[in-house]
């Protein structure tokens, strides 16, 4: 039985690197012994006779000290996503026909509620739909609002899914709300020997891998490019202030900020950087911001702002 977990808290522990890192440096991957990270070990279910032991374990890992072992290891990183992302199924049971009524039960959202949840750099919700009369079947522009609203998720991804005509494979369908892009727009899944229910599953946990590919690739922290930039931000008054906070909230590499000065029309702030600065324009225009040089001067504009 300890062999069984000390086994299961080094797998889950190379496992963990390796989401947070790109696969070009899983060969440089600290060597550590995964013991001194493990922050508890649950047994939910397990099973023993003479000759096995079968168990399923969950283990936790201890973050702060997960993030200085990579942080000290020099390896670029991310970091899990802080703002969640709403996901709305849509699933047609048959190629062109009618989809089941969104959120009623159906497979293609059985298969999203065992990825919600789960361990991802992209943390995923499956919010019920917004309590609107009549409801829509397909979520229209007016329903995905009240969604964002009624949940404070800014981001939404509606996932579609369908049989093909053929019968020989379900193809899905992204398109994305708010800040979020797809990480594709369609993709086919074999109908195999296992069914539908088991293509609809591993769609769905290929589009979350997507998704942590896609964030990962966008919001790498280098802390050995680590940096301060003093920015003037325009503003048009608290409401663009908050909006900045909020939006500086979504890139983990701008790791904190200080007021230099703050007035209602303009904020002087450091940003203190794990990136280089074309990562970093490049992860603040992803939250909607952007940052630009003149004179030798940074602005950081929220949005509407010129």
């Amino acid at each position: 039985r300890e062999q069984a977990i000390a086994e299961a808290e080094r797998v889950g522990f190379r496992k963990l690197l390796e989401r947070f890192t790109m696969p070009a440096d899983h060969g440089r991957l600290p060597a550590a012994d995964a013991r001194q990270y493990v922050r508890d070990v649950a047994i939910e279910a397990e099973r023993t006779s003479a000759v096995r032991y079968i168990a399923t374990l969950g283990v936790r890992y201890n973050a702060v000290a997960v993030r200085k072992l990579l942080r000290d290891s020099g390896l670029r990183h991310a970091e899990p996503r802080p703002r969640p992302v709403a996901v709305v199924p849509v699933f047609r049971p048959q190629a062109g026909g009618a989809p089941v009524p969104w959120g009623e039960p159906s497979s293609w959202r059985t298969a999203w509620a065992q990825v919600a949840g789960g361990g991802t750099l992209v943390p995923l919700v499956l919010p019920p739909p917004p309590d609107l009369t009549p409801r829509p079947v397909l979520p229209d522009a007016a329903a995905l609002a009240a969604l964002s609203e009624r949940t404070r998720l800014a981001d939404v991804l509606v996932a579609q899914a369908a049989p093909n005509a053929a019968g020989t494979a379900v193809e899905v369908t992204l398109s994305a709300v708010g800040a979020l892009a797809a990480p594709f727009d369609s993709r086919a899944y074999p109908l195999g020997e296992a069914g539908l229910e088991a293509a609809l599953a591993a769609a769905a946990a290929d589009v979350a891998q997507a998704l942590d590919t896609q964030y990962k690739t966008q919001n790498l922290l280098a802390f050995d490019q680590s940096s301060d930039i003093a920015v003037l931000v325009p503003l048009g008054g608290f409401g663009d202030w908050l909006a900045l906070r909020e939006r500086l909230g979504r890139v983990p590499m701008v790791r904190r900020w200080d007021i230099v000065s703050l007035a209602r029309d303009e904020a002087a702030l450091i940003l203190h950087v794990a990136a280089d600065v074309d990562t970093l324009r490049a992860a603040l225009g992803h939250a909607g911001l952007s940052l630009d040089q003149a004179d030798g001067i940074w602005t950081l504009r929220p949005p509407g702002r010129s």
